[in-house]
């Protein structure tokens, strides 16, 4: 028989044998695999009803995706390859035997590999199916009616993705099928312990270099790559740290002596079997520092959304957005079912001169233009106003005197704009027309003030001068907007969700509501997303660890009962074993994403995305209530879970005679 059926078959049943096993590494390929498909689809489907222009990746999305994929490899790797350690410990004696039978190493090499092989192809395919399921559900609740749109499935990408799943299986059982191909087959099946095999003196440094390199990076990188050279110093950190994983484990183990008993054993049988610990270790701390550096990134990005925030409107107040003309009667009318006795502001605009042209021909897209100094950026809610009074006390928030008796004597009044000039303003109507601006007519001498606040409009215009304006140059008047004064009532949350599926029925826009509560963004799911996130990807790498751990450990505990331990102690081992591993994982890992998370703030958060907001340099926010969770939580938590799914009853030592 050709030993590639035959470990196919000892393969095949070995997963349906050891189904807990299985299961953990199906998960473990499978799940990656089909969030990355599951994002590959969404993107392809919300960029299939976009331009052509804009559909095709950019060079940084690509290396964006690439870097993602290869940090999804890498977890896989690390994560899957102490389980399929632990499948060879287990099936040491079994492995023996086929060597025994006149098997060679490269046939002990092939059952190993197949087992990645066969598991890596299922996970690949069931993720694929899985992520492009979890794609359709999300397009179709999407935004709008009718979702997304047409599921569009990039079926090169979901190919490529399946090879890197089933190829991740393959290249996390390369290590385990090494040992299992050098195995001293007497002593397994005398079930004997092999001795630990020399550590590689040229990795720790080679991974010192790496995250000296990376951490330079970091800081020098986002002077001229922004945030992709602190993306690219993070990869290199995680790999240096991945190679030194195992100097640093059997380093730790010198501060066994300082430990209790159950510690010291547990951080000892760790940093004697580092094959089996290093790995686990380096998945915990690639997940933790991803998570370390999005979360600096995340926390300090929230940071400054909240500090350029701007209140368009007076806190309290509504705005319902008019998309077309023709249909502001049928707006007004349905805004009043909703809110009957409302009383109800209408805003009419003239347009301006970065206003929306609703008009096919550009020739018939008139703009009004004043000639001011202004003070600064401004953010609009709305173009020029033509209004009084009423219109000024919405906007505002408040009655001003000046501004109500300046637009009662017929004068513009002007915000965030400097005094004008003899106290008149000019006015210009242009259009644009073979990319070019044309100056339809210009009227001077307009009475004007400049006045205090920002209602975020460029100007009020008195109803009799828009007229005006509006007779003289044929500039449009149009209703834009219906206000809901916050004296007359306040809308609550309700009735504005209720008032959105309104809209809805004139417009695609979910954006045509909009209430002033301030800034209502919390950072507290994503922060609870990504502890999550860390927490169980260091739960699945200790358990894995821990388990591999007690397989080996039966002499270990087989002398301990002999020596007169009590049953606890060999579940305070188990715990301590949990707890090193993962404390050990998170502590590296916080260490390995700090840096690179402070410095991507930079290209973050030093420039402006609001317009109108106040200069401010570098935002930094560390969450050190998730750093303080993940370095003392996760370990803590994995100690406990580790205890309970492990027994604690010692094994007996069984005598023979003679």
């Amino acid at each position: 028989m050709n030993r590639y059926v035959f470990a196919l078959r000892m393969a095949r049943q070995d997963a349906l044998r050891a189904k807990g096993r299985t299961a953990l590494v199906l998960s473990m390929i499978g799940l990656p695999i089909g969030v990355v498909v599951a994002l590959a689809v969404l993107r392809s489907t919300a960029g299939a009803g976009a331009d052509a222009e804009s559909g095709a990746p950019s060079a940084a999305e690509s290396a964006v995706l690439a870097m993602i994929v290869a940090m999804v490899v890498l977890e896989v790797v690390l994560l899957a390859g102490p389980a399929f350690m632990v499948d060879v410990r287990r099936r040491r004696r079994e492995l023996a035997l086929v060597a025994a039978s006149g098997g060679a190493g490269r046939h002990l090499r092939a059952v190993v590999l197949a087992s990645g092989l066969l598991l890596g192809g299922i996970a690949a395919l069931a993720g694929a199916g899985l992520g492009i399921a979890a794609a359709a559900v999300v397009a179709r609740l999407g935004s709008g009616p009718d979702g997304l749109g047409p599921l569009t499935v990039p079926w090169t990408v979901v190919a490529v993705t399946m090879l890197f799943g089933a190829g991740s299986g393959v290249l996390a059982a390369l290590v385990p099928a090494r040992q299992a191909g050098r195995m001293d087959v007497v002593a397994a099946l005398a079930g004997r312990r092999e001795p630990p095999g020399r550590a590689r003196r040229g990795l720790p440094i080679a991974g010192g270099v790496l995250v000296v390199a990376g951490v330079a990076g970091s800081l020098e990188g986002v002077r001229v790559l922004r945030e992709f050279g602190a993306a690219l110093g993070a990869v290199a950190i995680i790999i240096g740290l991945v190679l030194a994983g195992p100097w640093i484990v059997e380093t730790t183990g010198r501060l066994a002596p300082r430990l209790p008993l159950p510690l010291r054993l547990a951080v000892r049988d760790g940093a004697r079997n580092r094959a089996r610990t290093a790995p686990a270790v380096a998945a915990i701390m690639a997940a933790v520092a991803g998570v370390t550096a999005l979360a600096i990134g995340g926390a300090s990005d929230f940071r400054q959304r909240q500090v350029e925030y701007q209140a368009v409107l007076p806190h309290g107040s509504a705005l319902i957005r008019v998309t077309h003309a023709e249909q502001e009667g049928a707006v007004a009318a349905a805004v009043r079912r909703d809110l009957p006795g409302v009383p109800l502001v209408p805003l009419r605009t003239l347009p301006g001169p970065w206003g929306e042209c609703l008009g096919g021909d550009s020739a018939k897209c008139l703009s009004l233009s004043l000639s001011v100094k202004r003070a600064g950026p401004q953010a609009e809610v709305l173009q020029v106003v033509a209004g009084g009074p009423r219109e000024a006390r919405m906007l505002l928030g408040r009655d001003d005197p000046a501004v109500s008796s300046a637009l009662d004597a017929g004068k513009i009044v002007l915000f965030r704009a400097r005094p004008p000039d003899h106290g008149t303003v000019s006015a210009a109507v242009t259009y644009w027309d073979d990319d070019k601006e044309h100056t339809l007519a210009t009227i001077k001498d307009l009475p004007a003030v400049a006045a205090q606040g920002d209602p975020h409009v460029p100007a009020i215009v008195p109803p009799k001068v828009a007229e005006t304006l509006a007779g003289k140059t044929g500039l449009p008047i149009r209703t834009e907007a219906f206000g809901i004064d916050r004296a007359d009532h306040r809308v609550t949350k309700a009735e504005q969700a209720r008032l959105t599926r309104t809209m809805r029925t004139f417009g695609p826009s979910d954006s045509a509501v909009r209430v002033e509560r301030g800034f209502t963004e919390s950072y507290g799911r994503v922060t609870l997303m990504l502890g999550g996130a860390a927490a169980a990807l260091a739960l699945g790498a200790t358990l894995i660890a821990t388990g591999l751990a007690a397989a080996d450990a039966r002499p270990d505990l087989a002398t301990l009962r002999a020596v007169g331990a009590r049953p606890r102690t060999g579940r305070l081992l188990t715990m301590g074993r949990g707890a090193f591993i993962a404390g050990l994982g998170c502590w590296l890992g916080i260490a390995g994403g700090l840096v690179p998370g402070l410095a991507v703030t930079r290209p973050l958060t030093d420039s402006l995305e609001e317009t109108g907001a106040a200069p401010h340099g570098t935002i930094v926010d560390i969450p050190w209530l998730l750093l303080i969770a993940m370095a003392i939580g996760v370990p803590l938590v994995a100690a406990l879970v580790a205890g309970a799914v492990t027994g604690g009853r010692l094994p007996a030592v069984r005598r023979t005679a003679g």
